[in-house]
């Protein structure tokens, strides 16, 4: 409203009042936003107020940090002012009037969120969004509660709303409405400082803010150790950011990115988030993708894996979809996809990751650049790794560091290398595992910043380790992973070296251990991926020691992630241990034609030291069904009375026929332990049968191998079992 009109309506306003006080009736008068009205006017208006002695109410209404009366005219007042002050609602109450407008308690949580943060206390605005959202359906009653239909963000500020912000709007100064507007771009929040050097009205800006504050579109949240400001709603924020032209919003995005990267350039990471959202509002794509993921890495370090995840995806959407890339484009994108292959690692997810690198493996080799492409390589790698296409794996990985040793880059050598490692494992070849894990720690002496590499690295020589049954190498391994990660606070590495542990008692056939250790990996574990590789040790030390409905209880959990994110390197162990679960429960047709099938696909990606293990375990399982006795878990003879008829009369040669494969395959790949345990298992065997020759030959072999291992569990066991041969 213009100062003359309200010069004229409180000229008007005194009239009435002086013509109605002769007749001695009692007088209401009301002033809405007083605040607003030129000063000349309220000053008149401080002046009539006092001299009133008769039945007369003057309501005067304005915003916080306004004063309509000086400490000497409140005197003059004497008793005759009340002074009430409307805060707004606290998130309790707030919490307590929606529950009242839609008659339920049984309210979204997302609901309550979105007034927390958007809404605030406002009793007008949550009314009025609370009616708006029930309009747009996008919410619903059901059945005394109410169901969100979509992400409420989605939803239109009200035109009630945004008619009265607007209006408030409008009232403003040129100049402060334009730095208001300079203000939302930055945030609900901003700092002094970079309004001061985004705004054109810098000449302007003092003044502007404190009218701001005292007409209450903003108020201060902090002066120390710099001047801060807040919008008093969000709603306020978004409608007056909204009221720019986008080709406004798109230049001052860009200024205020730019100020953050002038401003704040010793301590860039606390804003790459910030930096990020700016540049991708404005005009430069290049620079927003390094920001995001910039932000993504800072997310990873700080074990953020599904937020370093969003920041990655919101990168790759905006190169992704943008036309006619241009080569640098096309680098950038490369470069991204090494990166966020590192987020899909520690997620485990490798439903969409092979998927999306075979996607763009043409564009990588078209660049002709031997080190992203021998990084790219190495990602693909571990990607086809991880869905047990190990030859494919082993493939790349190779090439991967080819490229490396041509460039003579220790980084790209060294991270080749590490994979290669576990690839080779699998494999069986276990020579070229050990041999590879020297050279990758070899390299980490030189690279000092490479901490994953090394660690990593390390894990990977304590599993071949495992696989080769070098007991005393995988603990030392684990206990050195372990003291080098906890000086480093690095759960990660932390968690391997609880793993690798645990593996060291799993050898040696000490199951109780082996179990704590991997319950402590998976309690530390902040990534799916390495919580679901103990989880499968977990359920494996379980089913040895005969704890099958232990081992079911931590199995749902695996399988569960495995299917979801198609990890079959983790999903395959996981559906054999599935099998034996179902024996140890009495199932036997079900749970052995399982183990058979796998077994079978075991041979089939070449997994040489599971297929060992896993010959070894079926020959036990028809080892004891040719006893005829055994743990109760396999169940009752009736139970099962269709299988074992047609299988008990060949149990003892089957039996015989698993445990001489595994012998084979696990001499053939060098692991001792299970070479050992079929031995003496197959020993057993004979002794059962009377053998005492062919009994005392197998054991006296498990013997010297438990004693190469150092398995000391299993050693007194067999040679318990060979002196009772005498």
């Amino acid at each position: 409203m213009s100062p003359e009109l309200w010069r004229k309506r409180l000229k008007e306003a005194v009239h009435a009042i002086l013509s109605r006080l002769s007749q001695r009736a009692p007088i209401i008068v009301c002033w809405e936003d007083i605040q607003w009205a030129d000063p000349s006017s309220v000053e008149l208006l401080r002046m009539i107020l006092p001299e009133f002695t008769d039945a007369a109410l003057f309501i005067c209404v304005y915003r916080p940090t306004f004063s309509l009366f000086d400490p000497h005219q409140l005197e003059r007042l004497e008793n005759r002012h009340l002074d009430i002050q409307l805060q707004d609602l606290s998130s309790a109450q707030a919490q307590d009037m929606i529950e009242s407008l839609l008659e339920s308690r049984n309210l979204p949580d997302k609901l309550l969120q979105y007034n927390r943060d958007r809404v605030g206390g406002n009793p007008f605005y949550i009314e009025e969004v609370v009616n708006s959202l029930i309009e747009s359906e996008t919410i619903t009653p059901v059945k005394g509660a109410w169901r969100l239909n979509r992400h409420i963000t989605e939803a239109v500020i009200p035109s009630t709303i945004h008619g009265v912000i607007s209006a408030r709007l409008d009232r403003l100064e040129k100049e402060m409405k334009r730095i208001l507007q300079d203000a939302s771009v930055i945030g609900r929040s901003f700092l002094y400082e970079i309004l001061k050097r985004v705004t054109d009205l810098t000449e302007h800006i003092d003044q502007s803010l404190t009218g701001l504050e005292r007409t209450d579109f903003i108020r201060k949240t902090s002066i120390e150790p710099e001047l801060e400001y807040i919008f008093k709603h969000a709603l306020t924020q978004e409608v007056v950011y909204n009221g720019l032209l986008r080709s406004e919003r798109q230049k001052i995005h860009e200024r205020v990115a730019v100020v953050f990267e002038q401003l704040f350039a010793e301590r860039l990471p606390e804003f790459y988030e910030t930096i990020a959202f700016h540049y991708k509002q404005g005009y430069s794509l290049p620079k927003a993708v390094n920001y995001l993921m910039q932000s993504g890495d800072k997310s990873l370090s700080k074990y953020a894996v599904e937020e370093s995840h969003q920041y990655f995806a919101e990168a790759f959407e905006l190169l992704n979809n943008k036309r006619d890339r241009t080569k640098a484009e096309d680098t950038l994108l490369i470069d991204l996809l090494n990166k966020w292959a590192f987020v899909f690692y520690y997620r485990g997810d490798y439903k969409g990751l092979p998927d999306l690198l075979v996607d763009y493996k043409d564009l990588a080799e078209s660049l002709d650049d031997k080190a992203r492409l021998s990084m790219f390589y190495s990602w693909l790698g571990v990607a086809v790794f991880h869905r047990e296409r190990f030859e494919e794996a082993y493939r790349y990985l190779k090439q991967a560091l080819l490229f490396g040793e041509e460039l003579e880059d220790s980084r790209l050598i060294g991270y080749a290398s590490n994979w290669l490692i576990w690839t080779c494992a699998e494999l069986g070849l276990l020579d070229e595992a050990a041999d590879y894990g020297d050279r990758c720690q070899e390299v980490c002496r030189h690279l000092k910043s490479e901490e994953f590499l090394y660690w990593i690295s390390l894990a990977g020589v304590g599993q071949v380790a495992w696989y080769r049954g070098e007991t005393q190498k995988t603990y030392e391994t684990g206990k050195k992973l372990l003291e080098y990660s906890l000086s480093r606070s690095n759960i990660r590495g932390v968690v391997l070296g609880h793993y690798l542990i645990g593996c060291s008692h799993f050898m040696v056939g000490d199951f109780d251990s082996a179990v704590q250790c991997y319950k402590e990996s998976i309690r530390l574990s902040v990534d799916p991926y390495y919580s679901h590789w103990s989880r499968m040790l977990l359920c494996l030390s379980y089913v040895s020691n005969n704890q099958f409905r232990e081992a079911e209880e931590a199995l749902d959990q695996l399988l569960g992630y495995t299917r979801t994110f198609w990890a079959e390197v983790l999903g395959t162990p996981a559906e054999y241990i599935r099998g034996i679960v179902l024996v140890g429960k009495g199932q036997l047709a079900r749970g052995i034609k399982i183990l058979e099938d796998i077994q079978r696909s075991y041979q089939q990606n070449s997994r040489q030291w599971c297929y060992a293990l896993s010959e070894h375990i079926l020959g036990t399982i028809y080892s004891q069904i040719s006893e005829g006795a055994g743990p109760k878990e396999l169940g009752t003879i009736v139970k099962n009375i269709n299988f074992l008829i047609r299988n008990k009369p060949f149990a003892w040669k089957k039996a015989e026929g698993h445990y001489q494969r595994s012998i084979h395959a696990a001499q053939k790949i060098g692991a001792d332990v299970t070479l050992g345990m079929s031995y003496f298992n197959l020993g057993l065997l004979h002794k059962g049968k009377g053998r005492v020759d062919d009994a005392g030959h197998y054991l006296s072999k498990s013997i010297q191998i438990f004693e190469k291992c150092q398995a000391e569990i299993y050693l007194d066991m067999a040679k318990a079992a060979l002196l009772s041969l005498q």
